[in-house]
């Protein structure tokens, strides 16, 4: 952060009538230093700071301009405001006030990482392709900025998203050496943890961590049948791919992750791909409606507490609002080429005006 030291001490003195002349002899340093500290010229020595605070009847902290360390809900407010102003208001105060808060606290790392993201999630809020690669370029500074926490946490929270906006900009070797700096243990230590908190006797962190745990494993499951339904689709082998979706699917109603809004969105516009490049369109406009009936699920993050399986897990706030999300959803249907065979079906019209109207909400 730059300190503004100057100022504070220049808006202090005056506040209380004093003249320069009046501190210089208080602390017995020269008018001439005293002018200096004002204009940013030069900072006090360090121990004239306690008397220098003293005299202008504050604290060091508030002399030197420190902010406190931002809390986790301030991060949250901050980045809300800066996405309600993506998705409500003007993109350009959008990108200007996520810049604001990043030179008012440029020591924050986690507020740096969600600001990122949220920049990362807005760019279909771009009306060029140039804004969207200037807010992605903006979005990879403040990821790289908070990839240099000495919190772990975070850190490596911060070399996971830069990974996920790489690939996104097509620089997959980027993205491979961004993996690189996470560190991996042997074995994971929350395998470990649930048997150690069960042992000890609190049966409530044991139960939370082997929740937490089953959450990462179904996550990394999806990708991995995600990425071979991905492969096979490519190699037009249409039956491997949708038994791939499907394993995913009956993967999340076995956990109740079905039960989540847009949890299944991904594996249904993928099924109906599937139909539509095989130009099946029954298939693909059933495949459709189930991909509609899945984004009237409410967005409700408690929902997940709702299953045995993940009731003692807490839910990060999301920093995006519902109808930004169902805006992002109707572009995903509406602008993809692989359904242009069904642009004159009544049906699919219907749809897509379904999809619209979720939108609106």
């Amino acid at each position: 952060m730059e300190l503004s030291i100057g100022k504070n001490i220049q808006d202090k003195r005056k506040a209380l009538g004093l003249t320069q002349e009046q501190l210089a002899s208080a602390l017995g340093v020269s008018i001439a230093a005293v002018s200096k500290w004002e204009t940013g010229g030069a900072c006090p020595d360090i121990t004239l700071l306690s008397p220098l605070a003293r005299l202008l009847d504050i604290t060091v902290d508030d002399l030197l301009g420190f902010e406190p360390q931002l809390s986790t809900e301030q991060v949250i407010d901050f980045c809300g405001q800066c996405s309600r102003e993506f998705e409500q208001g003007s993109f350009e105060r959008a990108v200007a006030l996520a810049e604001k808060y990043r030179k008012e606290y440029p020591n924050s790392a986690l507020l740096k990482l969600r600001l990122g993201s949220v920049c990362m999630m807005h760019t279909p809020c771009a009306r060029t392709e140039e804004e969207a690669e200037g807010l992605l370029e903006q979005a990879e500074a403040l990821m790289r900025d908070a990839a240099k926490s000495e919190e772990v946490s975070t850190r490596e929270a911060a070399w996971q998203s830069l990974c996920a906006l790489l690939m996104q900009k097509g620089r997959y070797e980027d993205a491979l050496k961004a993996l690189e700096q996470i560190h991996q243990p042997v074995m994971d230590p929350a395998a470990m943890k649930v048997s150690v908190y069960y042992a000890m006797g609190d049966l409530g962190k044991s139960k939370q961590t082997a929740q937490y745990l089953l959450t990462n494993h179904l996550t990394a499951c999806d990708i991995a049948l995600n990425t071979l339904s991905n492969l096979a689709k490519k190699e037009k082998d249409y039956a491997l791919a949708l038994k791939m979706e499907d394993l995913s699917l009956r993967l999340f109603r076995m956990f109740d992750r079905d039960k989540l809004y847009g949890q299944n969105l991904n594996h249904y516009l993928m099924i109906a791909q599937c139909y539509a490049e095989e130009g099946k369109a029954r298939e693909t406009l059933d495949t459709l409606h189930d991909f509609v009936t899945c984004a009237r699920m409410p967005l409700d993050l408690e929902a997940v507490k709702a299953s045995p399986f993940f009731d003692s897990i807490e839910m990060r706030e999301m920093s995006y609002s519902e109808s930004y999300l169902n805006r992002c959803v109707c572009q995903m249907v509406r602008e993809n080429p692989a359904f242009d065979f069904l642009k004159g079906n009544p049906e699919f019209r219907e749809i897509l005006e379904e999809l619209a109207q979720l939108s609106e909400k």
